[in-house]
């Protein structure tokens, strides 16, 4: 059964100008069974993702040329891309980072430096929530003014749209379903996130902040409750 989907290797896109960085990056992954790409700029990838369609892009924040933050912005407005999960690289641990990444569509993000597992765990983690996305649309949820469309991965209210990731919406929506219930960090973390040992409650507050930044005045309706977690209120 040579050639058959079944045997196809999963194809990742390495967009990062340190060539030490890709290459072990790409040694790694090499071992683990991925067809990897190594591009040394945002020009040659986008050049290249235009005629081909990766199974994931582990995209560094800080390029020549072309900021990584825009070409993530591409590939999320792009329709033939937008579902590609991307994986963003940051020099630090810095919220602002990781909010300017998260702003734009990235799908996780991994500190440097950082050790090749923590990588795997996360890829793997990534793509398959990609999978699980196809059998978890469709659906509308109405919750006070909140329409909330799983297909579109956005929020109405009052006629005003607001667009999400995958897992940005996934909490907005377990937050509605238990409206004026408190949802605990660590529920957020089980429910959306499953096993995957590197996230922690630090991140589900990136989220959140996340959210209630796109949401603006709208944001009122996600509350925090000390030491508790967080409730929405419709």
């Amino acid at each position: 059964m040579n050639g058959s989907v079944a045997d196809r290797k999963p194809v990742v896109f390495i967009v990062e100008d340190e060539k030490d960085v890709a290459g072990f990056v790409k040694y790694f992954l090499d071992k683990e069974g991925y067809a990897v790409q190594h591009f040394l700029s945002g020009e040659s990838f986008l050049e290249a993702v235009s005629k081909a369609y990766p199974d994931l892009v582990i995209l560094d924040l800080m390029l020549p040329g072309v900021q990584g933050v825009d070409v993530c912005r591409y590939l999320k407005q792009d329709e033939r891309l937008r579902t590609v999960p991307v994986i963003m690289l940051t020099a630090k641990d810095d919220p602002i980072d990781v909010v300017l990444g998260l702003e734009v569509g990235a799908d996780d993000y991994v500190t440097k430096p950082f050790h090749p597992r923590e990588l795997l765990a996360r890829i793997k983690a990534v793509t398959r929530r990609a999978v699980l996305r196809e059998y978890d649309r469709g659906s509308l949820l109405k919750a006070g003014i909140f329409l909330l469309n799983g297909d579109e991965l956005s929020v109405t209210v009052e006629g005003e749209v607001f667009a999400f990731s995958w897992r940005e919406f996934k909490i907005i929506e377990l937050l509605a379903r238990n409206k004026g219930k408190i949802i605990s960090r660590e529920t957020v973390l089980n429910r959306i996130w499953g096993n995957d040992e590197f996230i922690t409650d630090r991140t589900v507050d990136v989220y959140i902040a996340n959210i209630r930044k796109k949401l603006g005045v709208r944001s009122e309706h996600i509350v925090t409750v000390r030491g508790a977690g967080y409730r929405f209120e419709p």
